[in-house]
């Protein structure tokens, strides 16, 4: 049977993770995961300076996959999920939000985009909320909407990425496929995706968009204007960056 990681990055979410792990518990009682070995679900704990690790700690009693693995100091959502993915102890990883803004049955969709039967389909499975078949249950701001899809025909005009939304934090990854370009990571901020979607698609790995249902959480860190401008300049630097680095063979 395939392995499952969770890779939840965390940071002062002690007010919304009690819910998350009582969807996810909720999630597991459905059999959402069916076919896999949830093996863990790792919380990186990024530097918060409230109860997320002490909360993520007391629900292994619900949910005893959980494993809190503590970054210090905050460094960024980018790192958290590098952290997780070197952590990871599963073929599989699926990297999610830890408002559970995407429900976790979603997943079900991720699963079947990437695999059939025993064959492996893609390698990466990208939630997407701007396909025509994607659901948003609660909507953003106006502003927020229109600078993400601002953002994300930028980055489709910088890098040469087909897809509509390369920021949905719910993707799917087979992460052998990924261990050759994993150290070659930087970006430790909100423009990861971008970043890891252009090393996969240099090293030929094949990605399917899939729609997802999403809705709207309040208490989002990102800040549309602040971080949309930095995340615009790093993919600027990262798509020379990665045009001039040469991804290693696996022997």
């Amino acid at each position: 049977m395939k392995t499952l990681s969770l890779v939840l990055p965390a940071y002062n979410e002690a007010a919304r993770l009690p819910r998350t792990f009582e969807l996810l518990h909720e999630a597991k009682g459905a059999q959402v995961f069916s076919g896999f070995d949830l093996k863990e679900i790792l919380i990186i704990d990024d530097g918060s300076r409230d109860a997320t690790a002490a909360i993520s700690e007391h629900s292994k009693s619900l949910l005893p996959e959980i494993r809190v693995v503590r970054v210090s100091p905050n460094q960024g959502k980018g790192n958290a999920i590098h952290v997780g993915l070197r952590e990871a102890q599963s073929e599989w990883c699926l990297i999610a939000d830890a408002d559970s803004a995407t429900p976790w049955n979603q997943f079900i969709k991720l699963r079947d985009a990437c695999l059939t039967s025993e064959n492996t389909l893609c390698e990466i499975g990208m939630g997407s909320r701007d396909l025509p078949e994607s659901h948003r249950a609660v909507r953003q701001s106006s502003l927020r909407e229109n600078l993400g899809r601002l953002f994300n025909l930028a980055v489709r005009l910088v890098t040469g990425l087909p897809f509509k939304d390369t920021q949905c934090g719910f993707k799917l990854l087979h992460r052998p496929s990924l261990v050759r370009f994993l150290p070659l990571l930087r970006v430790r901020r909100f423009a990861w995706d971008v970043e890891l979607l252009l090393f996969a698609v240099k090293a030929q790995l094949r990605i399917r968009e899939v729609p997802v249902d999403w809705e709207h959480q309040e208490g989002s860190r990102i800040s549309p204007l602040k971080d949309g401008l930095e995340m615009f300049l790093r993919v600027l630097q990262m798509r020379f960056r990665v045009l001039l680095t040469r991804i290693p063979d696996v022997r």
